[in-house]
């Protein structure tokens, strides 16, 4: 069982994606990473909903399970991966190769940056936590 309340079996996934205990968190940064992804999308000029659409869902689904954006079917983000960024951003919405190669680079490194970071805060959290109740 999850050492932080949960009924589900403890497992590096678990904490990092499924655990309760993080939620606010997640959620928190795939709000954040969903804003920034689309600030980066209209300075590109892709305003259009329709070719936002697929970019902003592999946002939102950066730290959440979502057979749809992860190629395995799992988020790894905790595992420094992110989504295929070049699949997704594609020659009919940005015809310029060049800008398109930028605007994936910016995009990828935003979201690894991102992953990495709230990746870090759950550690760091459970570390905390742990050595707590070591201690006591």
């Amino acid at each position: 069982m999850c050492r932080l309340g949960c009924d589900a079996v403890e497992s590096v996934h678990h904490i990092f994606v499924d655990c309760v205990e993080f939620k606010e968190w997640r959620c928190a940064a795939g709000e954040e990473v969903s804003l920034r992804t689309e600030r980066k999308l209209v300075e590109a000029g892709i305003v259009e909903e329709e070719d936002q659409r697929a970019i902003l869902k592999a946002a939102k689904s950066l730290f959440v399970d979502d057979a749809a954006v992860w190629p395995l079917k799992i988020s790894q983000y905790y595992l420094g991966r992110i989504p295929r960024i070049g699949d997704i951003v594609t020659r009919e919405m940005v015809p310029d190769t060049v800008k398109r190669r930028k605007l994936a680079s910016h995009l990828s490194a935003d979201w690894h940056t991102s992953a990495i970071r709230l990746a870090g805060r759950i550690f760091g959290s459970i570390q905390r936590t742990m050595a707590a109740r070591a201690s006591s």
